[in-house]
């Protein structure tokens, strides 16, 4: 069963302008989509369809096997959670906790349960601080948080976000995106539309191409940019990585690849075109996630000591892994690209502890171990066990 399925989906508005022609896609349990195209290609039109804003005028919406119709429609809301592109189309409480507890509330939950959704969600994403303040007078980014936790409180399977990234500075964008990924490890299925490819090319597990409401292509990022015409005819540029990468080709830097590269490192490993026999270490601590009570569960003198093996760089991954050491006071060398950051560390043979929240420290693994088997090296990646 699809997490979200859409059959032949269209849409005109009253002047006649047809935004939606016949949309056909699918979306996987657990997995991270991200739809693009130029404006007025039909996203927001789409997106508006899957929390039932709009009904279908032809074709279908199916949310978790039930198609959606006007009979269960307070129930496909609670299921699909929509984040708009403009916070300020979501905030209009006179505070930023009332903003949050709107929708727990108008479920008829009792206050106490309330109280205990808004807390944590104002915890986890590190605006605690803001609770009582007027959502008018918070940054960009701090509004977008905001906007966030009040759909996350409703605890929704399926979060839709229009243009997440848009309008934000560079560290709140890094935020909202391993929000989005933190979610993501606790089995929600992310649904973006974006006009970062740069951040769609690395984030995305499938993405879908939209021009002028129709689907152009879809597959993997590594099918969608190595395909030159699709991004041509839907106005988009190659990532940055991959078009120095085509640059590189075009005037034989290296010879031609089979795989696209996606990060600085993967450019680099083909310019080395070398194996690294050794490497230093990477190791993992995993902080409890959302589902697990966030840093709220962990003690401080227990987490001290993951340290003791005296990393050469420290990273922090997740929302409840960077409060943990905001907590600390604990500087971190990366708090983005965790990843290919703490990778290129360890090739030079630096010992790195990354900080994940929840799942995410597996997920940390896995890509570690992967970059290892493509690229025949021996970086050691190990989740630390230790006692919270």
């Amino acid at each position: 069963m699809y997490a979200v399925e859409v059959i032949g989906l269209s849409h005109f508005y009253p002047d006649g302008t047809q935004a939606l022609k016949d949309v056909n896609l699918t979306v996987q349990e657990g997995t991270k989509i991200a739809i693009l195209g130029p404006n007025g290609s039909g996203k927001s039109t789409l997106f508006y369809h899957l929390n039932g804003l709009f009904l279908p005028q032809n074709g279908k919406v199916i949310i978790k096997g039930e198609e959606i119709t006007k009979k269960n429609i307070d129930w496909v809301r609670r299921c699909v959670g929509l984040v708009f592109q403009d916070s300020d189309d979501q905030l209009f409480a006179p505070t930023v906790y009332d903003d949050i507890a709107f929708g727990p509330r108008n479920l008829g939950l009792p206050e106490h349960e309330v109280e205990k959704r808004v807390k944590n969600a104002l915890e986890m994403f590190g605006i605690k601080e803001y609770e009582k303040r007027n959502p008018d007078n918070l940054s960009g980014g701090e509004k977008k948080k905001a906007a966030v936790a009040g759909v996350l409180v409703m605890e929704p399977n399926v979060l839709v976000f229009d243009e997440p990234t848009a309008g934000l500075d560079p560290s709140s964008t890094v935020d909202i995106i391993e929000i989005m990924d933190e979610l993501n490890t606790e089995g929600k299925s992310i649904i973006i539309s974006t006009h970062d490819v740069d951040m769609a090319s690395t984030w995305a597990d499938e993405i879908y191409l939209l021009k002028k409401g129709e689907v152009y292509s879809s597959g993997k990022p590594e099918e969608i940019f190595g395909n030159m015409k699709a991004l041509r005819q839907t106005k988009l540029t190659f990532p940055t990585i991959i078009k120095t990468h085509r640059e590189f080709e075009a005037h034989n830097i290296y010879e031609k690849r089979e795989h696209l590269p996606f990060s600085i490192l993967d450019l680099v490993d083909n310019i080395n075109a070398k194996a690294d026999e050794n490497g230093g270490s990477i190791w993992v601590a995993a902080i409890p996630g959302m589902k697990q009570g966030g840093v709220g569960a962990v003690e401080p003198d227990k987490l001290k000591k993951v340290f003791d093996i005296n990393p050469d760089r420290i990273g922090a991954m997740g929302t409840s892994a960077k409060a943990s050491v905001r907590m600390l006071g604990i500087h971190c060398d990366f708090e983005s690209d965790i990843v290919n950051s703490s990778l290129s560390e360890a090739v030079m043979g630096k010992t790195v502890i990354i900080l994940a929240s929840g799942n995410m420290a597996d997920l940390v693994i896995e890509k570690v171990n992967q970059n290892n088997e493509q690229n025949n090296r021996k970086i050691r990646c190990e989740k630390l066990h230790w006692d919270l």
